[in-house]
């Protein structure tokens, strides 16, 4: 199963809110006069979740969110950028999905317990900065808190298989792993009778194994 930011990718590990007990959202700004609520446009809820996860990131230091594995899904239409394009009609599906990597480790926070999918994009963010307020006090409490939505974004829960199985090594000193990789890149290459496809499933393998084993390719 392949991530995509349009049509909508829910987690299948994640149940989906009945229609008839979504609720309307709350997240909009009130009027000048102090009255009413102004509905939360689709550029707000897409730029919540934005800043929610670039603040992940303290100035001058590395990205902890890297902008590139941040995907907004949804059944939106997208701009040329891959991100939800505002101005268009709310389609039947208000669900969303936000999948992005925190230092490394693949997450995923789904939601669809409101009607529209800028309320959808604000619970998300309220729930990553909820996160970021926790880690504040306590690293490992937020580490403990984000394992549920590692597992939703997990290669298994998302129907592929795990890097292990895509290099052929149920090892964990990571210059087996290694070593695991290179006979598969090689088996793998296009210019060796291999695809274009293998090749990259054995290069992003590698990718995910060194997030989970921690250093850096040689």
């Amino acid at each position: 199963m392949t991530i995509t930011a349009s049509p909508l990718c829910w987690p299948p590990g994640k149940p989906r809110t009945l229609a008839n007990d979504r609720k309307s959202g709350r997240f909009g700004k009130r009027n000048a006069q102090g009255w009413g609520l102004k509905e939360l446009t689709l550029a707000e809820g897409r730029d919540r979740v934005l800043s929610a996860l670039d603040r992940y990131t303290r100035a001058g230091h590395p990205y902890r969110v890297p902008p590139d594995t941040i995907i907004i899904s949804s059944d939106l239409a997208l701009r040329s950028d891959g991100l939800p394009r505002s101005g268009q009609r709310e389609p039947k599906d208000p669900g969303a999905a936000v999948y992005f990597e925190l230092d490394g480790q693949q997450q995923c926070i789904p939601c669809d317990v409101y009607t529209r999918i800028a309320d959808n994009l604000a619970a998300i963010a309220d729930v990553i900065e909820s996160l970021r307020t926790i880690e504040r006090h306590d690293a490992g409490l937020m580490r403990a808190a984000f394992t549920g939505f590692a597992q939703l974004a997990s290669p298994e829960a998302m129907g592929r298989p795990h890097w292990r199985t895509i290099l052929g090594t149920e090892s964990s000193d990571r210059q087996e792993v290694q070593a695991a990789y290179r006979r598969k890149l090689r088996e793998t290459h296009p210019d060796r009778g291999g695809s274009a496809e293998a090749f990259h499933a054995v290069q992003e393998a590698w990718r995910q194994a060194e997030a989970e084993l921690g250093g850096s390719s040689r």
